[in-house]
């Protein structure tokens, strides 16, 4: 109904989200099975509501093929996966507020640890609740970001380990350049690798060692990983285009909406806002309800094409806040009402999150993030 009630709106595939979490799988299997001869888990990265995808949705069809770990960025989206029923294990990557450690106890959280303050924060909040909390230490190997620097960390972990009421379930750490530098990402995997060692040799128990994300897992041999992180991947999205051909990934997210009307341009006329277009000849255009407040990026602007009657129409003059006016001068016959796709498919065309990101100077990720936040969905 809110496809029809809604100008815009994106579309969910759930058979795309089961395909690319049986891909993660299978890749854990053909890197990681044959070292460690078991199982590895995938630990599903489910932050930015799945990548603007929908989280309880991806977390149910993922819960189906046998995860049963997920990852967060904060207490809030924790907060959201518990009240949508999911009981299952939860790593919530920003663990630094104090005044959130008695949230995590009560949520029953696994926190990503950096510091000795919200370990004792936590510890204090588990110790009034009569729990006993699992935490993932986070290790910085060259991110510059959270996590306590690699050479620090054995005197951190023993501070840890004089703590009562948490225990070091796991060691993570973050790839800043795997699509860029891999004798860097090498690099990181090998000083990660060392770091734990020296703390086997201390008999400091755990169970979990993480640093595969997706195009750790899709684009290296990490051997000595028993849990992969993958996040845009279950999405259907390659964190880098090398990786096509390698991983077979099936896009989640179809973006489409509607035309308000259809109308012919004169020759010499301005288009949109500050006429940055104007027609050099008489122009057959639609103007479809969908701009910048749906996400859908200014910078987009005499750029962008979409699909109407699978055919590609490119973006006259500026993006508007709530419009984009669009040359049909190739569609075909196109009446009000139709329906135009922004990202996806229609018949033998498409428009990919790629594409769009390469027409606005940014990522696939921030594409997904920004459409599938702020327009409703529907689930297929």
């Amino acid at each position: 109904m809110s496809s029809f009630l809604s100008g815009a709106w994106v579309e969910i595939d759930q058979a795309a989200f089961k395909h690319n979490f049986r891909e993660a799988q299978r890749l854990a299997r053909v890197l990681l099975e044959p070292v460690f001869n078991r199982q590895v888990e995938v630990l599903s990265v489910v932050k930015a509501d799945s990548y603007g995808h929908g989280m309880l949705a991806a977390v149910k069809v993922f819960r189906k093929e046998g995860g049963r770990f997920f990852a967060v960025s904060n207490v809030n989206e924790a907060a959201v996966l518990r009240s949508g029923g999911f009981r299952d294990q939860i790593l919530v990557f920003e663990a630094t507020l104090t005044e959130t450690a008695g949230a995590m106890v009560k949520l029953a959280v696994t926190p990503a640890l950096c510091t000795l303050e919200m370990a004792r924060a936590l510890d204090r909040a588990a110790g009034k609740a009569g729990k006993l909390m699992p935490v993932h230490i986070k290790v910085d190997t060259g991110m510059s970001r959270l996590g306590v620097w690699y050479a620090d960390l054995l005197p951190f972990v023993r501070k840890v380990l004089k703590l009562d009421n948490i225990y070091i379930e796991g060691f993570l750490t973050h790839f800043p350049v795997a699509d860029s530098d891999r004798k860097f990402t090498e690099l990181q995997s090998e000083v990660f690798s060392d770091t734990v060692a020296d703390l086997i040799k201390e008999s400091v128990p755990f169970k979990y060692l993480h640093a595969a994300n997706s195009m750790g897992l899709a684009g290296y041999k990490n051997h000595y990983f028993n849990l992969v992180r993958p996040g845009i991947m279950l999405y259907g999205l390659y964190p880098d285009k090398s990786l096509r051909g390698k991983v077979d990934l099936k896009p989640v997210m179809a973006v489409k909406t509607r035309v308000l009307l259809v109308k012919t341009i004169h020759r010499g006329r301005g288009i949109s806002y500050g006429h940055t277009a104007r027609a050099a000849k008489d122009t057959p255009v639609a103007v479809l309800a969908i701009g910048y407040s749906d996400g859908y990026f200014r910078a987009l602007s005499n750029k962008a094409e979409v699909l109407l009657n699978g055919k590609r129409c490119r973006i006259l003059g500026r993006v508007t806040m709530d419009q984009v006016i669009v040359d049909i001068s190739q569609a075909g016959r196109v009446k009000t009402g139709d329906i135009a796709v922004v990202l996806g498919r229609q018949k033998s065309g498409e428009i990919s999150a790629e594409e769009i990101a390469a027409w606005a100077g940014t990522i696939n990720y921030e594409v997904t993030c920004n459409l599938g936040n702020r327009l409703p969905r529907v689930l297929k």
